[in-house]
C-alpha cells in the first residue's frame, strides 16, 4: 500500500528540518551559479520519478546534489544580468508561508485576508502615482501577464483603432501581447537617449486615426531610462488614447522623493504595473497591475460560468480575478506587504537607493578609463557602456570568463545595433569591490 500524502501520517521524514537548513544557508548568500548541462542534466535525473518513489535520501540528495546547484543564482549580490533578484529575507519566508498555507488570491470569498493584505500595497502604489480617488488594481504574477491585462482593457476602449504606439525601447513582453490581442505595434523611434518624447510620438502618429493606446516605460529594462511620460499623456489626450505604462522595472524608484519628478505624467495613466519582485525585493512572480477606472477592467476581465459566479459576492469590487487575465493565482503580493510592514517603507527606499549609487560609481569609473566609457549616464541601476575594440566575440567571452571566475554573471547586450556591455545593480548587498573587479576583467 502506498504511503498517504497528507496528513501526520504522510512519511517525510526529517524534510521540514532539511528545508529550514537549506533556506537558511541559502539566506547567507547564494552563488553566481552555473549554467547546467543538459545531457549530464538528464542522465542524472534518469528513473528519478518511480512508481514506488525514491524514499527521502534519495529524492533530497537529487534535489540538493544534481537539482539546486545547477542552476544561475538570480538572488546573487554578483548577479548584474537581465534585471536581477533580490528578494529580501521577510519575504522569502513569507512566500514559504504562502506556499504552505495555500492562500488563494483570485477572489474575496476565498482570500479575503490575503486580498486585503496585497491591496494596501496597491493603494501605496495609487497614492504615490498621485491617482485619483477610486483608482484600484490587483497583483499578477508578473509583468508579461500584467501588461497584457491592461492592454486588453485598452483595447476594448477603442475596438476600432488597432494599433499601439510603443516605443523601440519597449520591453518584448508588450509586443507579445500585442500580437494576441490582435493588435499591431506602431513603433516609435527613440533619440540617443533612447526616450519616448512628444515629438518622437507626433512625428511616427501625425494625422493617423487608427491609433488606441499609447504605451510608455517607467525605467526601460535595457537601458533603465523612464519615457517623457508628462509629454506621452498629452499626446494619448490629445488623440483619445489609452495610456498605459509598463514600470515593471523601475516604477519603484516613485516611491524615492528625489526621483519623483522623473515620473510626472504617471499620475495621467489609464493603466501601469511595477513588479515588486524586482525592485521592491520581494520573490520571484509577483506584478501590481493599477488602473484609473477599475470598472473599466471589470468588464473586460469578468469571468462567468456555473461554478464561479459564486465569487460575486456583495464585496466583489475586491476580486483580484475580475482585473486581470488570471484566474488561479497565489498570494504573490503576501511576501511584499509582509517585508514593507515589517521593515517599513524606508528602509525600502534605502536599498532602491543603493542600486542608483553602485550604477552611479560604475558610470565614473567607467568613464574615468580611456579604454571604455558609459554611453549614457544612469537614470536608475542600468549601466550601458563601450569598450574600446571590442564586438560581440569580446563582450560574449568576457561574460563567460566573468561567470567562470566567480565574479559575476553578466549579459551584454545590443545598443542601436551596436554590441555593447550592460550592468544592472538592484541587490543592496552588492559589494562596492565588483566595480574594480569589473574594471580589471575590461582592462588588464
Amino acid at each position: 500500500m502506498s504511503v498517504p500524502l497528507h496528513g501526520p501520517d504522510s512519511d517525510v521524514g526529517d524534510l521540514g528540518e532539511r528545508t529550514v537548513a537549506w533556506i537558511n544557508n541559502h539566506l547567507l548568500g547564494s552563488p553566481v551559479g552555473v549554467i547546467g548541462n543538459k545531457p549530464a542534466l538528464d542522465r542524472a535525473l534518469a528513473g528519478s520519478v518511480t512508481d514506488a518513489g525514491l524514499g527521502l535520501d534519495q529524492a533530497w540528495q537529487c534535489f540538493e546534489q544534481i537539482v539546486a546547484p545547477n542552476n544561475i543564482g538570480l538572488d546573487s549580490d554578483r548577479f548584474l544580468a537581465f534585471i536581477p533578484l533580490s528578494p529580501s529575507v521577510a519575504s522569502v519566508w513569507m512566500d514559504t508561508i504562502v506556499s504552505a498555507g495555500s492562500f488563494p488570491a483570485e477572489s474575496w470569498l476565498e482570500g479575503a485576508g490575503a486580498v486585503a493584505a496585497e491591496n494596501q500595497v496597491i493603494d501605496l502604489f495609487c497614492r504615490t502615482a498621485g491617482m485619483p480617488a477610486g483608482a484600484g488594481g490587483c497583483f499578477m504574477s508578473g509583468g508579461s501577464i500584467g501588461n497584457l491585462s491592461a492592454l486588453a482593457v485598452g483595447r476594448e476602449r477603442s475596438p476600432d483603432r488597432r494599433k499601439v504606439a510603443v516605443a523601440d525601447t519597449a520591453h518584448a513582453s508588450v509586443d507579445n501581447a500585442l500580437h494576441l490581442l490582435g493588435l499591431e505595434a506602431l513603433v516609435v523611434p527613440t533619440g540617443p537617449d533612447c526616450r519616448l518624447t512628444r515629438e518622437a510620438l507626433c512625428d511616427t502618429i501625425r494625422d493617423r486615426t487608427d491609433v488606441g493606446i499609447v504605451v510608455a516605460t517607467g525605467g526601460s529594462t535595457n537601458a533603465g531610462v523612464i519615457d517623457d511620460l508628462a509629454a506621452c499623456a498629452d499626446v494619448a489626450a490629445d488623440i483619445g488614447a489609452w495610456f498605459h505604462v509598463d514600470g515593471a522595472y523601475g516604477l519603484a524608484a516613485l516611491l524615492l522623493p528625489e526621483l519623483r519628478d522623473r515620473f510626472n505624467g504617471l499620475e495621467r495613466a489609464d493603466s501601469f504595473i511595477v513588479d515588486p519582485h524586482k525592485w521592491l525585493f520581494s520573490t520571484s512572480g509577483s506584478c501590481a497591475l493599477v488602473y484609473r477606472q477599475p470598472d473599466l477592467a471589470r468588464q473586460v476581465h469578468t469571468q462567468h460560468g456555473p461554478y464561479i459566479d459564486v465569487l460575486r459576492t456583495g464585496e466583489d469590487v475586491f476580486n483580484p480575478c475580475d482585473l486581470g487575465y488570471q484566474l488561479t493565482r497565489r498570494a504573490t503580493g503576501l511576501p511584499v506587504w509582509f517585508a514593507l510592514a515589517l521593515h517599513g517603507i524606508d528602509a525600502h527606499r534605502d536599498a532602491i537607493r543603493r542600486g542608483i549609487e553602485l550604477a552611479d560609481a560604475m558610470a565614473d569609473a567607467l568613464d574615468a578609463h580611456p579604454l571604455t566609457e558609459s554611453i549614457l549616464r544612469p537614470e536608475l541601476g542600468v549601466v550601458l557602456f563601450r569598450r574600446d575594440g571590442w564586438g560581440r566575440e569580446h563582450w560574449t567571452r568576457w561574460a563567460k570568463d566573468l561567470m567562470t571566475a566567480g565574479t559575476a554573471f553578466v549579459a551584454p547586450t545590443t545598443h542601436k545595433g551596436e554590441a555593447v556591455g550592460r550592468l544592472v545593480f538592484m541587490h543592496p548587498s552588492t559589494p562596492s569591490t565588483v566595480i574594480d573587479e569589473i574594471m580589471v576583467s575590461l582592462t588588464g
